[in-house]
């Protein structure tokens, strides 16, 4: 997400700082509102082939050259693994997307120590349902351009989709051990606290930021959603 109004307080004697609960939890209460809320004008759908252009066009705009995926690549995670990568709607307009791909806990932890950059399709894994799991959060991005409180609410509708979709595996039986994401801008970091993950800093990258959720241990939204679906399907299991 490109937005976000939670005050950072920094204590004395520490050089960084931390988000107070009540707002992290404020954060944590609008995204929830909007997992069940139907909106008729938008829609948080899986995205295709024929979307990826539009989403190189928006990250271009937002990152550049250098920080943009080419469509080669996205083309090719996409048809490794079709549930990885969705896009919100507004009248039939993208307004933005998040992906988001499960890897084996290797590939993982090179990615988190910047050993390796980005994600080839031969390591994208499909959702198969009691092999464990760990997913990286590859980028969430909203359209340039809207008004602020516009441009928020679309990340926020992003944020929810994304809750959603992982709930819905849960209640397939996908095991998920680990989320994490790497961050190096001050939102996306900011974001990633918000949303209760853990992070360091990537040794000899000014500003660069890894963040890590165990699921296990873990109460964040992104979380609980998940952990929920998991237990209806449990639960479908054993009765």
């Amino acid at each position: 997400m490109k937005s976000g109004k939670i005050r950072k307080v920094v204590f004395p004697h520490k050089k960084q700082g931390v988000y107070p609960r009540a707002e992290i939890d404020h954060l944590a209460l609008s995204i929830k509102a909007l997992i069940d809320q139907f909106e008729p004008s938008s829609s948080f759908e899986a995205a295709t082939i024929d979307d990826l252009a539009t989403e190189v066009e928006i990250d271009l705009a937002l990152y550049g050259e250098r920080g943009t995926t080419p469509l080669e690549k996205r083309i090719e995670r996409l048809r490794r693994n079709n549930e990885s990568n969705f896009v919100l709607r507004r009248s039939g307009e993208i307004v933005g997307h998040v992906s988001f791909y499960p890897v084996e806990a290797d590939y993982l932890n090179k990615l988190l120590h910047a050993e390796v950059v980005g994600i080839p399709a031969e390591k994208v894994l499909p959702w198969t349902p009691g092999v464990p799991l760990h997913v990286f959060m590859s980028i969430i991005s909203v359209k340039p351009g809207f008004p602020s409180g516009v441009a928020k609410h679309f990340g926020l509708r992003l944020l929810a989709g994304t809750v959603t979709v992982l709930r819905s595996l849960g209640r397939r039986g996908v095991l998920i051990e680990t989320i994490a994401c790497t961050s190096r801008t001050p939102k996306g970091i900011k974001l990633a606290h918000d949303l209760g993950m853990t992070g360091e800093l990537i040794g000899d990258e000014p500003n660069r930021w890894r963040f890590t959720l165990d699921v296990a241990s873990s109460g964040s939204l992104l979380i609980g959603e998940y952990k929920q679906g998991l237990e209806e399907f449990q639960q479908a299991g054993s009765s």
